[in-house]
């Protein structure tokens, strides 16, 4: 199945619960799904042609009819590349994303929401309002842990760790961690990582 995939990713995911002992699932939104726009971070804009789209409510109605345990909602990739962009329209579409995931999360019974803030190509955003903007939504789903993923940047004079220690709340991407050698430096902070 394609990653993009939604009913053929849930055909899989019911598989899995019924043949292994698995507590349950992190569900990725894709941007795939998105009616709206293209994915920002995929250059395979046929996918995006090819593909049905869903409506946050849609993916919810189809979870609840599949009965399974939606442990982690991953918000879609795009959000950092619409937050981190000049135009005011695509800011307002990456805080209505964050939105839309942290309902979706709680709607689900999911406890954590992972997302990836920024753009990790941009060498120049606000990390300040960036996270004053994600507390304030986060605030409206106070039983939702909505976590900042540890993905790269290019951002002068910090590293993803100096970004995501900002946050109450972390995903600890092992693979980014290592390659910016910082990995054992997550240990102070142990008790902000809610996801892995």
């Amino acid at each position: 199945k394609r990653y993009y995939d939604l009913i053929g990713t849930l055909e899989v995911m019911k598989q899995v619960f019924r043949e292994s002992v698995v507590d349950g699932f992190e569900l990725q939104l894709q941007p795939e799904w998105d009616s709206e726009n293209p994915p920002l971070t995929d250059t395979q804009f046929a996918d995006w042609t090819k593909t049905p789209k869903y409506t946050i409510e849609e993916i919810r109605v189809l979870l609840e009819e599949q009965k399974l345990s939606i442990l982690s909602v991953h918000s879609s990739r795009d959000i950092g590349s619409y937050l981190c962009s000049n135009q005011e329209r695509n800011y307002e579409k990456g805080k209505s994303l964050i939105y839309e995931a942290l309902f979706l999360a709680n709607s689900l019974g999911a406890k954590v929401c992972v997302f990836h803030l920024w753009d990790t190509w941009k060498t120049r955003f606000d990390i300040h309002k960036l996270k004053k903007d994600f507390l304030n939504i986060a605030a409206q789903f106070a039983e939702i842990k909505a976590s900042v993923e540890n993905i790269p940047t290019h951002l002068e004079g910090v590293t993803p760790l100096s970004l995501v220690k900002l946050f109450d709340y972390v995903t600890l991407d092992i693979r980014w961690a290592s390659l910016y050698n910082e990995l054992n430096l997550f240990e102070p902070i142990i008790s902000k990582v809610v996801n892995v």
